[in-house]
């Protein structure tokens, strides 16, 4: 799950997968990334500016089909009070060559933020429909504000050279008795450009919108970040 998403999310969730094959593959593991972003934007609420964030996630294979993902991530706002703490616990089975379920639970804590913290449950698939397109779907039971989060996206990757690729992301969402919000959420897309430096290190500049649909009294906002991956 990718728990701070501009891990966008995630996220959130949520965590930045490599989504595309390249040449010199980038091997799995236990992932480190820190990134930086103009805005924090958490299921269409802007929670934060100008942000430092650190995330860790590790993989444990149980089966051929089967894997366990521990993740933990911590934002802080540059210049204010916000920050978030998470941590969160993923099982995906492969049910098809296609088709991937999931199911995770997280848990947030925050300071100054709009949103409460408290436990998150959630349930995903992704359907891989071609070798450029993906179809996501996420619903959270977020405990922390009692509400619900429905996400659909698509996702398009292309490979650039033996070492890089671009994704694009496309998603609306739905929520129901979310803080104040209930009915269509927001669209919200992302565009990102991934340079393998080796096998193990990454960097990827990314630039994301999130566009409101119901709420007139929340702003539409644009976004930009970089992340640093390192795979070990």
């Amino acid at each position: 799950m990718k728990v701070l998403a501009g891990f966008c999310g995630i996220l959130c969730v949520g965590v930045p997968a490599l989504l595309a094959e390249v040449d010199s593959e980038i091997p799995l593991g236990i992932e480190a990334v820190t990134g930086a972003r103009t805005d924090y934007v958490h299921r269409g609420f802007q929670l934060a500016e100008a942000s430092l964030d650190f995330q860790l996630e590790a993989e444990v294979t149980l089966s051929n089909d089967t894997s366990l993902h521990l993740g933990f991530a911590h934002l802080a706002e540059s210049d204010g009070s916000f920050s978030e703490t998470a941590s969160y616990l993923e099982l995906t089975h492969q049910f098809h060559k296609r088709f991937t379920g999931g199911a995770s639970l997280t848990y947030r804590d925050r300071d100054a933020s709009v949103l409460m913290g408290g436990f998150d449950l959630g349930l995903s698939t992704s359907f891989i429909i071609n070798d450029d397109w993906r179809w996501r779907n996420e619903l959270n039971f977020d405990f922390g504000v009692e509400g619900t989060y429905l996400n659909s996206e698509l996702e398009w990757s292309q490979v650039i050279s033996t070492k890089s690729f671009i994704t694009v992301q496309g998603g609306l969402s739905y929520v129901s008795s979310y803080l104040n919000r209930s009915g269509l959420n927001d669209f919200h897309a992302r565009l990102a450009y991934t340079y393998a430096i080796s096998e193990q290190i990454s960097f990827t500049p990314f630039l994301g919108t999130s566009i409101q649909i119901d709420d007139r009294d929340a702003d539409d906002i644009v976004y930009a970040g970089l992340w640093f991956e390192v795979i070990f």
